[in-house]
């Protein structure tokens, strides 16, 4: 009896490809709701060009937030979602670490991967989650890199898997390998 060998394929990154310039915008809405989250003045320029657009296809409604885990700022977002109907077409621009956190929001409450369109104006931080204590955090690094959880203090090593429910990438124990 002879056994063969599975081969099993090479780990592959999980992360996220965004486009080198803005995504057109959907023109098959109903509806349009710009979203701008920042201050970068990519966002503000990006924003305006979509919002543009759109308000020549459907009513059009454009969200600014300071930051998407700001308090006042997700008492607003959470206002622009609700007034939200089938047909909208849903449009993110801002830092990675908020362009993923609302990416990710929206998708837990049910907006499919065609009605978002996303645009990154700033990579300088992330989210991430840490596996030990379950915490989202805003950090300046990449995946590959490290950073301290602030609830539990580990010392974290950032894998390439972005988690697209949680809008964060991965992190355990930088330790754990050495242990």
């Amino acid at each position: 009896m002879s056994t063969v060998a599975e081969e099993i394929p090479p780990q592959v990154p999980s992360l996220p490809a965004w486009p080198a310039a803005p995504e057109p915008v959907d023109e098959t809405g109903t509806s349009f709701l710009v979203l701008a989250v920042g201050s970068h003045p990519e966002t503000a320029r990006v924003a305006g060009e979509w919002v543009a657009h759109a308000e020549a296809l459907a009513p059009t409604t454009l969200g600014t937030l300071d930051a998407i885990d700001a308090a006042e700022d997700r008492v607003t977002f959470e206002a622009l979602l609700g007034r939200a109907r089938t047909g909208v077409r849903v449009m993110v621009v801002g830092g990675q670490y908020d362009v993923l956190q609302t990416l990710s929001l929206l998708r837990r409450r049910g907006a499919l991967e065609a009605e978002l369109r996303a645009f990154v104006t700033d990579d300088r931080e992330i989210p991430v989650y840490c596996a030990h204590c379950q915490t989202t955090f805003r950090a300046a690094t990449a995946p590959g890199g490290e950073a301290t959880c602030p609830a539990c203090e580990r010392r974290l090593e950032v894998h390439e898997h972005l988690a697209v429910l949680l809008g964060s990438f991965l992190a355990s124990d930088a330790e754990a390998t050495t242990l």
